[in-house]
């Protein structure tokens, strides 16, 4: 929570365990989020031990490097248009199709 706190999502009081947002969840995209916890971290990592003298092992990082980082560019615009909003009205939906179908006894 320390790294939401610094970031400016979430106000903390020391020793209370009640953290609030401090924006409105329409105001906090999950990109802010991942950004808070992450840093500017890539979300795919190359393994650089390969075998150079190997068809795959000697190309495989340049190769994937193109791809992932279209992957990353892509993962990154959708959770920057993605609001804390979004994901709690889905959670709310998903709940509410769980309780209707609960009292229908399925």
């Amino acid at each position: 929570m320390s790294a939401l706190n610094k970031a400016g999502l979430i106000n903390t009081v020391h020793g209370a365990a009640d953290p609030a947002l401090a924006k409105s969840p329409e105001n906090i995209s999950l990109y802010d989020i991942f950004l808070a916890i992450e840093g500017d971290a890539h979300l795919f990592t190359i393994d650089e031990r390969t075998n150079p003298q190997c068809i795959v092992g000697g190309n495989i990082q340049e190769t994937l490097d193109g791809f992932y980082q279209q992957a990353e560019t892509a993962a990154k615009a959708k959770l920057a248009k993605t609001s804390l909003q979004d994901v709690i009205d889905t959670i709310r939906v998903k709940q509410a199709i769980k309780d209707a179908k609960k009292e229908r006894g399925n």
